[in-house]
């Protein structure tokens, strides 16, 4: 039950802080191997500025980003990624923060440990064994670190980037993970009132109109093979399912929605985004004997694995 909570509380951070793409500066150069930065500059939400070894960063990372009490490989191969993602961002002149729409999650001890209470000393140990692994590791594609994304299950197949950011990136590609439909969380269904639909829809776009039958309000869904919302309409306006994924905190970009006759009905399957590496798709292949870098590799398409 202990292990069961940690899973819940940390999959609920993640349901708001997985990672953007600063698609304003991709073309930004990375820095080559020799020169990646021992220490990292964090700027909190709170003002205050921190600087700290990348071990440092990448064990509050951990205690953000995944459950704690996955299997060592598991963790290993979020830090890497973790750590790849930071260096991709500062190549691209983003600064990194504790900001969840700014950058990727983050504790630091003290948030961590108010979080996770007693278990904060029970789990630091391999929390910190893979942030040192992680560390010393890096993903890059073409020479340079690569957008490291990723979520917490996925609908069974990964997404790409272009569904949800609008850009694609060769590392970024499908791939099969038809074990995370076997995770107790895969679907959820949650209602929403009209009215709070109308307000946010309005939030969205003030000059939306929408049809006086509810059941009309969203329409020419459009889907791709693995399930995940490309395109949709509410009333004339044309969203993305990665709008409506952020519009309204839904648990994932696959996603079904009707009206019931009293509400909306929102079901969705995995939790996150969809696109990179899936944790709970770590943690299954981790059991299988993968390696931290085998699971990167599967879910990153033609990547490299370097060790500084």
């Amino acid at each position: 039950m202990r292990e069961y909570v940690i899973i819940i509380l940390v999959f609920a951070v993640l349901l708001f802080t997985v990672p953007f793409l600063p698609l304003g500066s991709i073309s930004a150069q990375a820095p080559n191997a020799a020169s990646f930065p021992e220490k990292f500059t964090i700027l909190l939400e709170s003002g205050k500025i921190l600087e700290m070894s990348v071990i440092d960063y990448l064990t509050g990372c951990l205690f953000a980003q995944i459950p704690v009490n996955y299997s060592e490989n598991a963790l290993k191969a979020q830090a890497i990624a973790a750590h790849t993602y930071a260096l991709r961002l500062i190549a691209s002149g983003v600064a990194l923060s504790d900001s969840p729409t700014e950058c990727q999650p983050f504790f630091t001890e003290e948030k961590a440990r108010e979080h996770y209470g007693s278990e904060y000393n029970a789990y630091y140990s391999r929390v910190r064994r893979a942030a040192e692994y992680g560390a010393k590791r890096v993903i890059l594609h073409s020479g340079e670190p690569i957008y490291a994304v990723y979520h917490s299950i996925s609908s069974g197949v990964t997404n790409t980037a272009s569904t949800v950011w609008g850009r694609d990136y060769p590392y970024l590609k499908s791939v099969g993970s038809s074990w995370d439909r076997e995770h107790e969380h895969y679907l959820c269904t949650n209602e929403m009132t009209t009215d709070y639909m109308r307000l946010s829809l309005l939030e969205y776009d003030k000059t939306l109109t929408m049809p006086v039958d509810y059941s009309l309000w969203f329409t020419d869904v459009v889907k791709n093979d693995y399930g995940y919302v490309m395109s949709l309409k509410a009333g004339s306006t044309p969203l993305s399912g990665g709008d409506m994924w952020r519009m309204f905190n839904l648990r994932s970009i696959a996603f079904e929605i009707t009206y019931n006759g009293n509400a909306f009905s929102i079901e969705t399957r995995g939790f996150g985004h969809g696109v990179g590496l899936s944790q709970y798709g770590a943690e299954v292949l981790s059991g299988r004997g993968y390696s931290p870098e085998e699971i990167l590799k599967y879910y990153y398409t033609g990547v490299e694995i370097i060790e500084l």
